[in-house]
């Protein structure tokens, strides 16, 4: 891919050389994120790195999704594992929003629908900013050359991830415990950064505890890419998320 800064193409060619696969750039203006890498399975000659068509430098979004490659294929053969849902979630969601609070006809109608998303979004979460932001702190300690473009990344992820506290199908919304993720990754941004302002909108909505408790989860784990499993189980334990999801080992 053209206009990429030649510290992102070296994290690019060090997950060709661990990984003994090539990647190939695929532009998708279909995308949500900016970019996103698929890591060669099942005999796949190559990772697919989709990115979206834009005048803006995608070096971040490229490095970071680089780096979830690199600390899979960092570790030995017997210890890579990708993370899967176990298809539990969307009726536990379902369960914590029936709780406490009478729902109308209407919100009984859209309940599990609302339930389905909330708990992607939960999963997604999950597996991305607990391993995340390990990625965020390696690329501002061993790659700042990529300063100016990693703040203006992180600075995007905050804003869009501030809609999940105002979403809403009717009176339901996204259960506190599900959103203390994306307010562990506002509270680690405003430390990383030097800023105060990321973690003020959960703060308001009542939703920073369970941040603070992930991210001191996050601070005891040791950070190489051998805990990352142990990480995720640690936060999914605190928010209540036991069972949604299993690690399967990775087939090459």
């Amino acid at each position: 891919m053209k206009n990429l800064r030649p510290e992102t193409m070296g994290i690019l060619e060090r997950v060709e050389a661990l990984s003994g696969r090539p990647v190939e750039f695929k532009p998708d203006s279909s995308l949500t994120l900016r970019a996103t890498l698929q890591i060669a399975r099942s005999g796949a000659p190559a990772h697919i790195l989709r990115y979206l068509p834009s005048n803006e430098p995608l070096d971040y979004w490229v490095a970071y999704q680089a780096g979830y490659a690199l600390r899979l294929f960092e570790l030995p053969p017997a210890q890579r594992f990708d993370f899967a849902g176990t298809g539990t979630a969307a009726g536990d969601v379902e369960t914590l929003l029936r709780t406490g609070q009478p729902l109308s006809e209407e919100d009984k109608a859209t309940l599990p629908e609302f339930a389905q998303m909330a708990a992607h979004w939960a999963l997604l979460n999950l597996r991305s900013y607990a391993t995340g932001m390990r990625i965020d702190q390696w690329l501002a300690d061993e790659h700042p050359g990529l300063g100016d473009v990693q703040v203006a990344g992180m600075d995007f992820l905050q804003q869009d991830n501030l809609q999940l506290l105002s979403r809403r199908f009717g009176s339901l919304s996204v259960p506190v415990p599900l959103l203390a993720p994306v307010a562990a990754y506002a509270l680690f941004a405003d430390r990383l950064l030097g800023k105060s302002l990321y973690a003020i909108p959960y703060r308001a909505a009542g939703v920073l505890e369970g941040g603070q408790q992930l991210l001191a989860i996050s601070d005891s784990v040791p950070a190489d890419p051998a805990h990352d499993r142990e990480l995720v189980d640690a936060w999914a334990s605190a928010i209540g998320m036991n069972g949604w999801y299993t690690w399967v080992p990775y087939k090459p």
